[in-house]
């Protein structure tokens, strides 16, 4: 695959995954433990196996061949990027999109990009001046739009649902964002760790996509376990459970369904580009793919309106966040 497809697809794979935020404001008459089974079901377990189903029978075979202790692993490694994404969904409904997106995903970056090369699971770049610039440019970047959106977010970040509770510190959220960016890094950490596998997958003949479901699915599954647990306990504390299942259910779960193809197909985008021929490390698609991310993540809060009051200053530092971050992808890419 040519360097500038891969590039453009882990691009689209960031914005595609950014956009899986959207739907949360249109929610109506649930709590947010709700939502979150919802997404849950539907991102992790329904799309993910739908898509499982349609490989060919090699993906089986090969699948079959897993050792149990490597899946357990995975699935492991699922359940602490399903940690990050519940605290990211709390921290969400505190800082808003924009904001969160900035300081969550710009933690998820350092951790994702370096933590594979300190530990030696990846090899170090060929053009390691442009890699540190690429991801020194990113974090900067990130920065600038979390400044740009912060003022703003803090007015009109309200949430859609109920929360379970209270994040009035803003101390409070922004630690448990620090939480939720550590943990978040989890997918691009395994899918770093256990990279050597997929590729010896994509060698047998399998397509990079099919070949590398054999670590989403795990990582789907345990991040599944993560969410529903934690949001089925929230369920049974407060008593919901008939809200759950009468309060505008088609509204509400096709919305969820919503939520499923903008998440899984932008792991579809993510897995296609970060193992075909021609890729980058691991490690370095995860920086690409996570700078448009948070870029993303920007458009999505200006577009529904929640930087609204942001001043003509602000407007121009999160343009040129913006702006860095892609400038910044682009060195990583090339690095």
């Amino acid at each position: 695959m040519p360097q500038a497809e891969c590039f453009l697809l882990l691009a689209a794979s960031g914005v595609s995954q950014a956009f899986f935020a959207l739907p949360v404001k249109y929610f109506r008459s649930w709590r947010w433990e709700h939502m979150w089974i919802a997404q849950a079901v539907t991102t992790n377990l329904v799309l993910p196996f739908l898509w499982a189903a349609l490989l060919p029978v090699a993906f089986w075979r090969a699948a079959a061949e897993r050792s149990a202790r490597e899946l357990l692993a995975l699935v492991v490694w699922g359940i602490v990027w399903g940690t990050g994404g519940i605290a990211y969904g709390l921290v969400l409904t505190r800082l808003g999109a924009s904001f969160a997106y900035s300081f969550v995903f710009g933690i998820s970056i350092l951790a994702g990009a370096l933590a594979p090369l300190a530990f030696h699971v990846v090899q170090a770049p060929i053009h390691p001046a442009r890699f540190v610039a690429g991801l020194v440019l990113g974090v900067l970047s990130t920065i600038a739009c979390g400044f740009a959106a912060r003022a703003a977010a803090g007015k009109n970040a309200t949430p859609a649902v109920i929360i379970p509770f209270g994040l009035r510190s803003y101390r409070a959220a922004l630690l448990l964002g620090v939480a939720a960016g550590l943990c978040s890094a989890a997918y691009g950490l395994a899918f770093s760790v256990h990279f050597d596998s997929i590729q010896r997958l994509v060698a047998r003949g399998l397509s990079p996509s099919a070949a590398s479901m054999l670590v989403n699915l795990p990582l789907y599954v345990g991040s599944a376990c993560a969410a529903c647990l934690f949001a089925g306990w929230l369920l049974i504390r407060s008593r919901s459970g008939l809200r759950f299942l009468n309060a505008q259910p088609l509204r509400n779960w096709t919305l969820g369904v919503v939520m499923a193809i903008f998440g899984v197909g932008g792991t579809f985008l993510y897995s296609t580009a970060s193992s075909a021929p021609g890729h980058p490390s691991p490690n370095t698609s995860y920086g690409v793919f996570m700078s448009f991310f948070i870029a993303g993540g920007n458009l999505v809060g200006a577009g529904t309106g929640e930087l609204a009051s942001r001043s003509a200053a602000a407007n121009g530092l999160l343009a040129a966040g913006i702006g860095g971050l892609m400038a910044g992808a682009l060195l990583l890419h090339s690095s």
